[in-house]
């Protein structure tokens, strides 16, 4: 495993730009994010009907676009982002589009401090981009104290039956999914147009994408850039050690078929915060992780 810390991603700069071009994505972010079969914003929408949650927490919303899908499904949401620029534009839209959905800024790890209520549930799809041991543990400590005892995380990342050697087969799958260059998108606002292009470069166990912002307004060109790194060497024995130490009792891989945003079957990790005490298993299709005091 990398014990090196990634470059920190401009998120600020990723969601202004991505919100210049809203309206090339504005009508028909709903089926995108859903996906053909609804993706994890579906699974966390079932598993929180289903135990009748009743405040939940998109914490990596972006620009609030699969909050105000929650949302307008029934479900109590709230959005936060480490993205000041994010949230702000978050509102925006949730206003434009009369969707009842509260957004604010926080970090993960910060989020008990800046919440005065805690969550029943909590997605996160970004917490698999955590360069770095102590960052993950940090975040997993806040998103811990910020739910109601008996409440649960889902979260994105590798799975309870993916085999030992997965990790490089992930890097191998992400890395032939897309070209080591290509321009995502071009999209002009009156005097003001910009072009996203896509630089990949690859290592032993991360795939780092740098993202360029070529623009243009008035004749006057600008360059601005950041990166994503994708690390690949997070391991389900990874997740079970953090999951503990943050202090959740139990973790388990749940299967939604045909909850795959290409209509295949989704697999995605659950952790639970135990009621009281340690060592009370959830009932779940899987094996998991149960941990006692």
């Amino acid at each position: 495993m990398s014990s090196l810390s990634g470059p920190a991603t401009d998120w600020d700069l990723v969601h202004r730009w991505e919100w210049f071009r809203r309206d090339a994505w504005r009508q028909g972010f709903r089926a995108a994010v859903h996906g053909q079969g609804g993706g994890p914003a579906r699974a966390f929408a079932e598993l929180s009907h289903s135990l009748d949650a009743k405040t939940l927490l998109d914490a990596s919303c972006g620009l609030g676009r699969r909050a105000i899908l929650l949302a307008e499904k029934g479900v109590n949401i709230l959005g936060s982002d480490i993205s000041g620029t994010a949230v702000n534009r978050a509102r925006e839209l949730a206003r434009d589009e009369g969707a009842p959905v509260t957004f604010f800024r926080s970090a993960w790890n910060d989020l008990p401090k800046n919440m005065p209520h805690h969550f029943d549930g909590i997605l996160v799809t970004g917490l698999n981009l955590e360069p770095s041991w102590d960052n993950l543990g940090t975040s997993l400590v806040g998103l811990f104290h910020a739910l109601q005892p008996g409440g649960f995380l889902m979260f994105v990342g590798a799975t309870e039956n993916e085999p030992r050697d997965a990790p490089g087969e992930r890097l191998e799958r992400e890395w032939a999914s897309q070209p080591p260059e290509r321009v995502e998108w071009f999209f002009r606002d009156g005097k003001v147009s910009c072009s996203l292009v896509k630089l990949r470069t690859r290592a032993v166990d991360f795939i780092d994408d740098r993202l360029l912002y070529v623009s243009e307004e008035n004749g006057d060109t600008g360059l601005e850039s950041t990166v994503i790194r994708r690390p690949a060497y997070w391991t389900w024995s990874h997740w079970s050690d953090l999951i503990r130490m943050a202090g959740f009792c139990h973790l388990e891989t749940r299967k939604y078929g045909g909850f795959g945003v290409d209509g295949g079957d989704l697999h995605i990790n659950v952790a639970w915060k135990e009621k009281s005490g340690c060592g009370q298993r959830h009932d779940s299709a899987g094996r998991g992780a149960e941990y006692s005091d």
